[in-house]
């Protein structure tokens, strides 16, 4: 089973015309609404393929949390923390480049244990306490750890950061997270057994003790970048779960990441149909 502690945020998405410089003005082309929270998101997708999936936060008394919950297909273990669920107000422009102002309400009360689970997921919750907690959930945990730091947490540095990672086997991040540690792939492996860089439209990379694969991106017409970073996490730890390769992992990422990004909207995945078919074109 796959398990995620992660914050339940639900995303008031606004498309604007570009940015205004500060104290000027935009306008607003088109609104949507859709649940949120990296880890989360993560958890949906892989539920929609078929995973078992349960996602361990916090939520507050409000419609946004029966909202989040009725569109989650991951099982939510929530408690209360607020009276109101955790928001995220994103601007996305013309280039589809994403802007993010986070009301964190519940999920900056990210007091919740994981219960079960073969594979546990941590994202950063908004809060002053998340890493502390993650770090005893890590610690605790009984089975296979996957850290998505985000830049929370990288932005914390890399000798605080290895209080975690000590407890980690896998590390997901971003190219951008990663120089901020200043330290060499090789540093972090002396951590974790897989670390997988995401690099935007250069593709992705895996790297492990016994070497490095790398993977290009697939042609996508941007429209709305949130949530790419969770696609390519879900359909490379999809690909993980079931026992594929690593390059064909990275590319099952890539594909999902390409396909997020031509939609607007955080929870734009493949079908189980559509990746079926693509994993059938990789490995002929």
């Amino acid at each position: 089973m796959f398990s995620a502690h992660a914050p339940a945020l639900v995303d008031y998405i606004y498309l604007i015309d570009k940015y205004p410089p500060r104290g000027g003005h935009s306008i607003v082309q088109a609104t949507e609404k859709s649940p949120g929270g990296a880890g989360a998101n993560v958890a949906h997708n892989l539920a929609s393929l078929g995973i078992n999936s349960k996602l361990f936060t916090t939520l507050g008394k409000d419609e946004d949390a029966e909202y989040f919950v009725k569109n989650t297909l991951a099982r939510v273990e929530a408690e209360i923390t607020d009276d109101k669920t955790g928001k995220v107000h994103v601007f996305v422009d013309e280039e589809g480049e994403r802007t993010f102002f986070v009301e964190p309400n519940a999920a900056g009360k990210p007091f919740v244990k994981v219960r079960e689970g073969d594979y546990l997921y941590l994202d950063p919750f908004p809060s002053k306490h998340s890493f502390e907690v993650q770090v005893e959930e890590a610690k605790r945990f009984g089975g296979f750890v996957i850290l998505n730091p985000g830049f929370p947490y990288s932005n914390l540095g890399f000798e605080k950061l290895k209080e975690i990672l000590r407890h980690v086997d896998m590390l997901i991040m971003s190219a951008e997270e990663f120089s901020i540690l200043r330290v060499e792939t090789a540093d972090v492996l002396k951590y974790v057994d897989y670390l997988i860089v995401t690099q935007g439209k250069l593709g992705s990379a895996c790297y492990t003790k016994n070497g490095s694969f790398q993977s290009p991106a697939f042609p996508a017409k941007v429209v709305d970048t949130t949530g790419a970073g969770d696609a390519f996490a879900a359909g490379f730890i999809y690909g993980f779960i079931n026992n594929y390769p690593v390059e064909v992992c990275l590319k099952l990422g890539n594909f999902c990441g390409a396909y997020n990004v031509e939609r607007v909207g955080a929870r734009n995945f493949p079908s189980k149909g559509t990746i079926d078919e693509f994993l059938a074109r990789v490995l002929r």
